[in-house]
């Protein structure tokens, strides 16, 4: 209603505003004539007739170009009659254009206010609704808390009685728990004194060839350290035997097949690594300490590479050769060999 209004108000100034601006239009438009008319004087000399005749002539061009004149002046009163009309029509048109889309405003804002009018009652009668539902809702709640608060009371009547009941039994079943665990403590008592003395006798009995089997262990122990002592000091000297057969074996083999160069002199010596697979084949010979002459290095290398194979190698036990023989050092000197 309050948009309504001001609707009315608005066009009344709207068409008045165009009245002044219909009456202030013809002002706008009209021009300053570009001619200055300059009065004419009245002048009287002498002239002759040929000056006469220059004069109607000047004259009749000064008619004529009045009168040309006086027509440039309706076509222009008249493009600006047109004008002014033209604008007048335009004015008119923007009027109907704006009154129009006032209008159009006006039914929008009348129908706005209608649909809002309309929204807003069905707003209202939806609270009213869902007001109408809660008190509904409400008195259902409260009648199923009633209930429910019935039922918790009668559930807790019947739950004392039966805790009753069932105090009862326990007190009933507790008398006759406790005078059977009683009896059984008694039983399990005499029972568990009669097992401490199998116990005792077996604890007793226990120990008896606890110690004949220590007192037999530490005999055992004694002897198999013995022969322990005894293997191990025969496998040492088997190792030794052993070692000092295969090292003579090897160098043997490498001094037979050595020949140094001439000019070999004594204080001279090369440490060569030797690395031997378990058929006795050599692997890989190397220089680890050299003499400081190439050519008695290069010697002690060929002689190794020359046996090429130490067939007895082959015959050792294994892990005699992983320990001893997988890689073997020996020092290359002018007086001879040194394992």
């Amino acid at each position: 209603m309050g948009i309504t209004s001001y609707i009315i108000p608005f066009i009344c100034a709207l068409i008045l505003h165009g009245g002044i601006l219909l009456l202030l239009i013809p002002h706008w438009f009209q021009q300053e004539d570009p001619y200055r008319r300059i009065p004419r004087h009245i002048q009287a000399e002498m002239i002759d007739l040929k000056a006469l005749s220059n004069q109607e002539n000047l004259q009749k061009e000064f008619q004529e170009e009045q009168k040309l004149k006086a027509e440039q002046e309706k076509k222009r009163e008249k493009i600006a009659q047109e004008h002014q009309e033209e604008l007048k029509r335009q004015v008119l048109e923007e009027q109907r254009r704006q009154a129009e889309k006032l209008k159009q405003e006006a039914e929008k804002q009348q129908k706005a206010v209608a649909e809002a009018q309309q929204k807003a009652q069905a707003e209202k009668q939806r609270k009213a609704e869902e007001q109408k539902l809660a008190k509904l809702k409400e008195q259902q709640a409260i009648e199923h808390a009633r209930k429910i608060a019935a039922e918790k009371e009668l559930k807790k009547e019947q739950e004392k009685k039966k805790a009753e009941a069932q105090t009862l039994a326990d007190a009933k079943k507790k008398a006759e728990a406790d005078k059977k665990r009683k009896a059984e403590d008694e039983r399990k008592k005499a029972d568990a004194e009669q097992k401490r003395k199998r116990d005792e006798l077996k604890r007793k009995e226990a120990e008896r060839k606890l110690a004949e089997e220590t007192k037999r262990q530490k005999g055992a122990e004694r002897v198999a350290a013995e022969n322990a002592a005894k293997r191990k000091a025969a496998a040492a000297e088997r190792s030794d035997k052993m070692r000092a057969e295969i090292s003579g074996y090897i160098q043997a083999l490498i001094e037979k097949n050595w020949r140094y160069p001439s000019n070999t002199r004594n204080g001279m010596n090369a440490k060569v690594m030797i690395r031997l697979f378990p058929s006795g084949e050599v692997d890989s010979v190397e220089i680890i300490q050299s003499s400081g002459d190439a050519a008695f290095d290069k010697s002690a290398e060929q002689a190794v590479l020359r046996v090429g194979k130490f067939t007895r190698v082959a015959e050792v036990d294994p892990h005699f050769f992983e320990r001893e023989l997988r890689r073997v050092i020996i020092e290359f000197r002018p007086e001879g060999l040194r394992w």
